[in-house]
């Protein structure tokens, strides 16, 4: 596997001290956040859609229904281009110049493959673990039905970038002693309290996958 930023296309020239080679720093960008946004080709325009996703080892899972034209479309137009971004804070300076945000970030480059049937399965499961890790245990298997009634395509990271911002405020000097605040504003994402989908639900203890996504608990994300 390719590590990120190897490459013409995925070597960050501006601002390169905020890039990552390293590999272990792409599958985190990857595995702690839930939405992809995928870049595709669609009736000759450029199309950018929010999707669901999951990770198994070097290759990247998106899924979608069987009958939609946007999927169709990425079998038909495979080259891709996805983008996940985790937003941690904004930096906040004396000027609005040099105001800005913290994040991580990684971009894919890459051809879209259809995901055979004999391999949909886990897929599926990458998925759905994805979105609250260890819930395939809780839950009945996917069934044929519902396997038939899908689209998944992978996609290899082998070209990939990804980008770190997490430096201090660095205001000008002039901009010094002048009255005005800066500082950082750390944004917080968290889990609200589960609300029971009927009263079967209520009657049930939290399952483990649940409460240890709302823990935070080193089995989740």
């Amino acid at each position: 596997m390719n590590k990120p930023g190897s490459t013409e296309k995925t070597k960050l020239n501006r601002i390169s001290h905020k890039a990552s080679d390293s590999i272990s720093d792409l599958h985190s960008v990857l595995d702690d956040n839930l939405v992809a946004h995928v870049g595709i080709i669609f009736d000759g325009a450029p199309l950018v859609i929010p999707m669901a996703y999951g990770r198994i080892d070097n290759r990247l899972y998106l899924h979608g229904s069987s009958g939609s034209r946007l999927m169709r479309a990425l079998t038909e137009n495979p080259q891709v281009c996805v983008s996940i971004t985790e937003l941690n804070g904004i930096k906040v300076a004396r000027s609005t110049f040099h105001t800005g945000m913290h994040y991580r970030s990684a971009v894919i480059f890459g051809r879209a493959e259809l995901v055979s049937d004999a391999d949909k399965n886990a897929a599926m499961d990458a998925i759905s673990d994805s979105m609250i890790p260890g819930r395939m245990s809780e839950v009945r298997a996917h069934t044929k039905k519902e396997l038939a009634a899908t689209l998944i395509i992978w996609v290899d990271l082998n070209e990939t970038s990804v980008k770190i911002s997490n430096n201090p405020v660095a205001d000008d000097e002039d901009d010094l002693g002048k009255g005005v605040w800066a500082g950082i504003l750390p944004i917080i994402t968290s889990i609200g309290t589960p609300i029971p989908a009927d009263a079967e639900a209520a009657s049930l203890p939290l399952p483990p996958s649940i409460v240890n996504f709302r823990t935070g608990s080193s089995d989740t994300r």
